[in-house]
C-alpha cells in the first residue's frame, strides 16, 4: 500500500513538472516569437527614418578633454563626432545653436512691416539692393528683384528653409513700395532715383553687421576635384569649430539643392571649367557672423528662377548633393516628413500664406515648380537612404 501511494506521488510530481516544464517553453516560445516579429518589422521599416529616430543615450558618450575648447584643438573621437556613420551626433549638434530663434523671427517680421524707413543706401551686395535704416535705428537689407520672381524665390526660399528646420536665413518680411505711406515717404527720393516702381513689392531682411565671407571647406573643395567626399573616414582630427561650421554645410548642401540655387556654390563648381582656383575664393551669399553661425543670404535664385533654368544646372547640382554622406537628424526627419506628405509645396504655400499679409499679390509657386520641389525632395530622400545603406 505504502509503494503504492509512493508511485501516485511520484506520477503527480513528474506529471507537475511536465506542466511547468511545457508552461515555460511555452512562453520561451511566446517570446521568441514576439521578438522575431519586432525584428522583422525593424528590418522592414524605411532605413533613414528607424536610424534617424532613434534615442541615443549620449549620456555614455562624453566628449574627449582635447574637444571642450574650439580652437586649436583636434577631435580626436570619431564617435563623439558621428552616429551611426550617418547622422552628425547628438553631442555636437547640440553646440550649434539655432541661429535666429522663432521668437526674435515673429517679432522683426512685426517690427518692419510698418516701420518708417529714414534712409535708403547702397549696401547689402548687389547694385539693386539697398541697406534701409528705420526711426529706431534698426537696420535692414531691401531687396527689389529685377522682376518679381525674385522677391518670390527670395520669399518662399526661407519659408521652405523653415520648413526644413533650417535657422541660417535671417528673418525676411515682405512690404509694398507705396511711396505716399509712412513707412517709404521719407526715401521716396531715393526711390524715384533708383527707378523702382510704385507699388512693387520688395523684401526685407534682417542686416546682420560684423560679418566675414567664408571658404568651401577644404574637404568639399577637393571631393568637386575627384579628391575626398565628406564622410566619417575623413574628418577626423578636425578642431570642433570645424565640424559645427561642416554640420551647417551639410544643411546648406541640402537646401541649395532643393530650391536649385545656383547662385552660390554651385556656380563654383560650374566655373571649375576654366578656373581650377575657384574654389579657393570665397563663397557667393555666404557669410559667417562673430559666433561661428553661416548665413544663407541673397537667394533670390532658388525655386523660381533656379528651376527654370535648371536644365543648365542639374550636372552640377547633382555633383554638390554628392558630395556630402553625412547629415544632421532633424534635417533628414523633416525631409523624410516632406517626402511621406506627397505635397510639399502645398505645405510651403500654406506657411507662406499664414505669415505674408502680401502672399497672395505676389504670388506662389506653379504646378509645375510645385511639382519639381517635390521630385527633389524625393531625390534627396534617397540620396540619404543610399548613404545609410552604403555606410
Amino acid at each position: 500500500m505504502r509503494f503504492e501511494i509512493m508511485n501516485a506521488c511520484k506520477v503527480k510530481l513528474c506529471a507537475s513538472l511536465f506542466m511547468w516544464l511545457g508552461i515555460v517553453t511555452w512562453i520561451r516560445n511566446v517570446k521568441l516569437h514576439l521578438w522575431f516579429v519586432f525584428v522583422q518589422q525593424s528590418t522592414e521599416r524605411d532605413v533613414v527614418c528607424s536610424v534617424a529616430n532613434e534615442q541615443v543615450n549620449i549620456s555614455k558618450r562624453h566628449a574627449p578633454v582635447n574637444a571642450r575648447l574650439r580652437d586649436g584643438k583636434t577631435f580626436s573621437i570619431l564617435d563623439n563626432a558621428i552616429e551611426h556613420r550617418v547622422f552628425w551626433s547628438s553631442w555636437l549638434d547640440g553646440l550649434s545653436t539655432r541661429v535666429f530663434g522663432v521668437e526674435h523671427e515673429r517679432k522683426w517680421r512685426e517690427q518692419v512691416r510698418d516701420a518708417r524707413v529714414v534712409v535708403l543706401e547702397a549696401g547689402c551686395g548687389r547694385p539693386t539692393n539697398r541697406l534701409a535704416t528705420f526711426a529706431d535705428g534698426t537696420r535692414a537689407c531691401v531687396r527689389y528683384g529685377i522682376d518679381a520672381d525674385q522677391v518670390l524665390g527670395e520669399t518662399l526660399s526661407y519659408y521652405l528653409a523653415e520648413l526644413l528646420g533650417i535657422s541660417n536665413l535671417p528673418p525676411l518680411a515682405l512690404s509694398k513700395l507705396n511711396l505716399s505711406s509712412e513707412q517709404w515717404a521719407s526715401v521716396r527720393g531715393n526711390i524715384e532715383a533708383l527707378e523702382w516702381s510704385p507699388n512693387a513689392i520688395v523684401s526685407l531682411t534682417e542686416f546682420i553687421p560684423n560679418v566675414t565671407g567664408v571658404f568651401i571647406p577644404l574637404h568639399l573643395r577637393k571631393q568637386q576635384v575627384g579628391g575626398l567626399q565628406l564622410s566619417a573616414e575623413n574628418i577626423s582630427n578636425m578642431t570642433v569649430a570645424y565640424l559645427v561650421e561642416l554640420m551647417q554645410w551639410s544643411d546648406l548642401i541640402i537646401f541649395d539643392y532643393l530650391t536649385a540655387n545656383f547662385d552660390r556654390i554651385v556656380s563654383h563648381i560650374f566655373s571649375l571649367q576654366w578656373d581650377a582656383r575657384v574654389m579657393e575664393r570665397t563663397t557667393n551669399n555666404l557669410l559667417k557672423t562673430i559666433n561661428g553661425h553661416l548665413l544663407f543670404i541673397d537667394n533670390e535664385a532658388g525655386l523660381v528662377h533656379g528651376y527654370r533654368v535648371l536644365d543648365l544646372w542639374e550636372r552640377y547640382h547633382r555633383l554638390l548633393l554628392a558630395s556630402s554622406c553625412i547629415f544632421r537628424r532633424s534635417t533628414v526627419r523633416r525631409v523624410s516628413e516632406l517626402k511621406r506628405s506627397g505635397n510639399s509645396a502645398k505645405l510651403l504655400c500654406e506657411l507662406y500664406r499664414a505669415r505674408e499679409p502680401l502672399a497672395r499679390e505676389l504670388g506662389s509657386l506653379s504646378e509645375e515648380h510645385a511639382l519639381t520641389l517635390q521630385n527633389r525632395i524625393d531625390v534627396v530622400y534617397k540620396h540619404i537612404k543610399q548613404c545609410a545603406e552604403i555606410m
